[in-house]
């Protein structure tokens, strides 16, 4: 896991960041058109039984919260916080959750390979967390959570041979 200092901390503070990324054998606008929903959460997370945006808002609405019940009934909050459907970049802030973490923004980007006509796709995040807890919280949301959400996108789309 590595770690960065991030805005509004003190010096020598840690910043805890979550990574995991992998290739995608479509090109980044098929990609993009899946998983730029805000609420498509369910189609690639096996960990989320639901998931519905508040006051029926739509889903490319910068501020518009999503309410996800996980798979065990817990509840997470999340509010879109950019979007940019040109460089296929979709930010978003936990708000509520049963996380043993804080001040938590996630990103999830699709970037074209060049010489396949593939994509590149990561999903990262900060947040504050103990330093206690931060290998099991990195575990949990790089490992359990970012590697099996695009694992499942990879899969959709390892059938579809759409490349140049």
């Amino acid at each position: 896991m590595s770690r960065r200092t991030g805005p509004g901390r003190t010096e020598g503070t840690a910043v805890p960041h979550s990574f995991a990324s992998t290739v995608v054998e479509a090109p980044p606008n098929v990609v993009w058109d899946y998983v730029k929903d805000f609420n498509g959460t369910p189609d690639y997370l096996a960990l989320v039984a639901g998931s519905l945006i508040t006051d029926e808002q739509p889903v490319d609405l910068l501020g518009c919260e999503r309410v996800i019940t996980l798979t065990d009934g817990r509840v997470v909050k999340e509010t879109l916080v950019a979007r940019d459907d040109i460089a296929h970049t979709l930010t978003y802030h936990l708000t509520e959750g049963p996380f043993p973490f804080s001040n938590y923004y996630s990103t999830m980007r699709v970037t074209l390979i060049s010489d396949t006509g593939g994509s590149f796709v990561d999903w990262s995040s900060t947040y504050d967390s103990d330093a206690a807890d931060a290998a099991a919280n990195d575990h949990l949301l790089a490992d359990q959570i970012y590697g099996a959400g695009l694992q499942r996108i990879k899969e959709r789309f390892s059938s579809t041979r759409t490349l140049n």
